[in-house]
């Protein structure tokens, strides 16, 4: 594996310049829906959480290029969780969501959403791992015909037998295999990618 700092920070690097749409869709690909998710489960409306969203985005944008991996306290996630929770947080105080003393109820909205000290919240991780995998099943799956993406979804993700999905596919069982083999490899190449650039450095 590659982990050379070149590649691992290349997509935080290429978001210091404003004009680079590719690096910039592909962060919004990857980051934007976790935002969304996270700000929902804090009980905010689809259109409240949206603008939570995009003024996390927005803040990202402004402060990206004064980001320094080697400088910086803590990592890029934590960072981007910490900008996260203090939109979500002032979004509920001004729609008066919540009392200003934020310990006043422990089941609060506010209290619920871990500290920014504990950026390696599980919550956090689990959902940009579930976003990495979606973003790089979506970039892989033109790569394969679709019988062969239809045995690995089936047996890898939604849990049907083999046995069933082979039958259903009119494929053999060794055919199921092969192919949900094949794809779980490049699957794996194309989130080592990511993951290097993201998971483990920023982590």
């Amino acid at each position: 594996m590659n982990t050379s700092p070149e590649t691992r920070f290349s997509l935080i690097g290429q978001l210091s310049d404003p004009d680079n749409v590719e690096a910039w869709n592909e962060f919004a690909q990857l980051y934007q829906p976790m935002i969304f998710r996270i700000a929902r489960r804090r009980g905010l409306q689809h259109a409240d959480a949206a603008e939570v969203t995009q003024e996390a985005l927005t803040r990202v944008a402004k402060a990206v290029e004064d980001w320094d991996p080697d400088h910086s306290k803590g990592t890029f996630r934590g960072w981007l969780y910490r900008i996260t929770r203090n939109i979500t947080i002032d979004f509920l105080r001004k729609a008066g969501r919540q009392p200003i003393n934020l310990n006043a109820l422990s089941s609060s909205p506010i209290n619920e959403f871990p500290d920014p000290s504990e950026e390696k919240s599980a919550e956090f991780r689990v959902e940009y791992q579930k976003q990495v995998f979606s973003w790089a099943a979506k970039r892989i799956q033109g790569e394969f015909n679709a019988n062969t993406w239809q045995a690995f979804w089936r047996t890898a993700v939604e849990g049907d037998s083999v046995s069933q999905t082979a039958t259903e596919l009119n494929m053999s069982a060794g055919a199921i295999y092969v192919a949900r083999s094949r794809v779980m490899k490049r699957l794996g190449e194309e989130v080592r990618k990511r993951s290097d650039e993201s998971m483990e450095v920023y982590s």
